[in-house]
């Protein structure tokens, strides 16, 4: 059986990996609405590279599939004004909007 000693390493180890889980989790969720586009036809007019460097806030050179989903998933929420859960024509591209007179 396990001693108090292995038990008490099995635990700092957990820890440390619960510790380290949180801060990777963080760093792909750092995607502040003032960061995010307004909208698509916004992100379309940036630099690709300046759009990866949005989603990549560590700086590590590229983009995980989690980092990659938080921020469309911000992009969602900050184009959905009302909050109710879907993004209408307005408020998927409120230019287009004022273009056709609305």
């Amino acid at each position: 059986m396990f001693g108090t000693r292995t038990m008490g390493r099995a635990a700092t180890g957990l820890m440390a990996a619960l510790v380290a889980s949180l801060a990777l989790t963080a760093q792909a969720g750092d995607t502040g609405q003032d960061k995010v586009p307004g909208n698509y036809g916004a992100m379309m007019k940036m630099k690709p590279m300046d759009v990866m460097h949005m989603m990549d806030p560590g700086k590590q050179g590229y983009v995980t599939r989690d980092q990659y989903m938080k921020f469309h998933e911000a992009m969602f929420d900050k184009m959905d004004k009302d909050k109710d859960g879907q993004v209408t024509e307005k408020e998927w591209s409120p230019d287009r909007s004022k273009d056709a007179g609305g």
